[in-house]
């Protein structure tokens, strides 16, 4: 299952710590957050709120910051048998997994609803959290997507590479005849893909030549139309001015009107 995570309010409000003194205890380097979402939140695990509350506990009975760290040098802080402290790794957001590999959160909801991918961790809140390895990832599942596989087919690949991970982790506890069976399914897939992106390499690069030739055609094409185009100016001849209009006088008014007087005697 997925590891409990909590931001730092969710954290703060668990353990019984203010702002303040969470600021102190990390400068002190006496506790640490797990480590944060998106590059810039920090967030807390579970072995981060026992860390917590065993020095709330100190603190409660008396102890100061100082004090805490004196004890957490010489005998180390009270925690659980057999607890394992294992260094915090960079959680995403949905959102910022989306940004990464150019992609919206709906398309990567979608791949979880498929069940191609799942989050590493939830928050309280409910938020997914993945970690960096997801960026390749779903870069690689949008590789095949081009390739044309669909999104079923993609289910059926992420299915054995889930296989393959648990069976390096627990290579005995499959039946033989299971260990081989899967062993198979992944080897044929891994022939199908290969057989595939060999396909892809040779149409890859009849397309690079022809687009590398029609490129050049293109070129030699537009030089032709642009020297036909010269020769037509040339054989024009030089553009002639548009003709001028004659300027017309200016109306003599006094004669104007001692016309018009002579018309009306006769």
């Amino acid at each position: 299952m997925p590891e409990r995570i909590y931001h730092r309010e969710e954290f703060l409000e668990k353990v019984g710590l203010s702002q303040d003194m969470l600021g102190t205890l990390m400068e002190a380097q006496v506790l640490r957050a797990a480590g944060k979402v998106d590059g810039e939140s920090p967030y807390f695990d579970e072995n981060g709120v026992e860390t917590a509350i065993a020095i709330v506990k100190l603190l409660e009975i008396g102890y100061s910051v100082e004090d805490v760290v004196r004890i957490r040098r010489k005998v180390g802080l009270p925690k659980k048998r057999g607890e394992r402290i294992q260094k915090g790794k960079p959680l995403l957001t949905v959102g910022e997994l989306a940004n990464r590999i150019g992609s919206n959160p709906r398309t990567i909801k979608h791949w979880e609803e498929k069940g191609i991918i799942e989050p590493d961790s939830y928050s309280p809140g409910g938020f997914r959290l993945y970690s960096e390895v997801y960026v390749q990832l779903c870069l690689l599942i949008q590789d095949l997507q081009l390739f044309g596989y669909s999104l079923d087919q993609i289910k059926g690949m992420a299915d054995l590479l889930r296989d393959f991970l648990a069976m390096k982790d627990q290579a005995d506890s499959y039946p033989p005849a299971v260990f081989e069976e899967k062993l198979g399914k992944i080897r044929d897939q891994i022939e199908e893909i290969s057989g595939k992106m060999q396909l892809f390499e040779k149409g890859i690069e009849r397309w690079r030549g022809l687009l590398k030739q029609k490129h050049k055609e293109i070129s030699l094409l537009a030089a032709k139309g642009e020297k036909a185009q010269r020769k037509r100016r040339k054989e024009a001849g030089p553009e002639k001015a548009p003709a001028k209009r004659k300027a017309q006088a200016p109306r003599d008014k006094k004669k104007e009107k001692a016309s018009e007087t002579t018309i009306e005697a006769c």
